[in-house]
């Protein structure tokens, strides 16, 4: 018979497991930056007809459900923000609300990159340079 002070093992173990916190992740801080392609919008050559932004659609994430773009921000960081698609037609989509044409985006691949994350721009492409538009 057990005592009024015993608790079962299975308890015990539980108690131990919980006691135990996993290691926190590094701060976004101390990360190093990701390395991406970047895309600087200009007013008005990023403008379609109806005075809408136009993107590429490989620059869009999917948060869940809600569709955003990553801006890289002017201290290097990326900042997800959420817009909303119009047209889309020949690989661009047109942005309704959420971006003005003066913003820098961060291009795909996307991991490791998160809202906040440090990214280091591999180069910055102006629409009617190279061909990106």
């Amino acid at each position: 018979m057990r005592g009024a002070g015993c608790l079962p093992l299975a308890a015990m173990l539980l108690m131990v497991a919980c006691a135990r916190k996993p290691p926190m992740p590094a701060p976004a801080a101390a990360r190093p930056p990701v390395t991406r392609a970047t895309l600087r919008l200009q007013t008005p050559a990023d403008l379609d007809t109806h005075g809408d932004v136009v993107i590429p659609m490989n620059a869009i994430v999917h948060q869940g459900s809600l569709p955003g773009v990553f801006v890289l921000s002017p201290h290097g960081r990326a900042r997800f923000r959420l817009i909303k698609i119009g047209a889309t037609r020949d690989g661009r989509a047109q942005i309704l609300s959420g971006l003005n044409g003066n913003e820098t985006l961060v291009l795909p691949p996307f991991h490791g990159v998160y809202d906040g994350s440090p990214v280091h721009p591999l180069t910055t492409t102006r629409r009617g340079q190279h061909g990106s538009r």
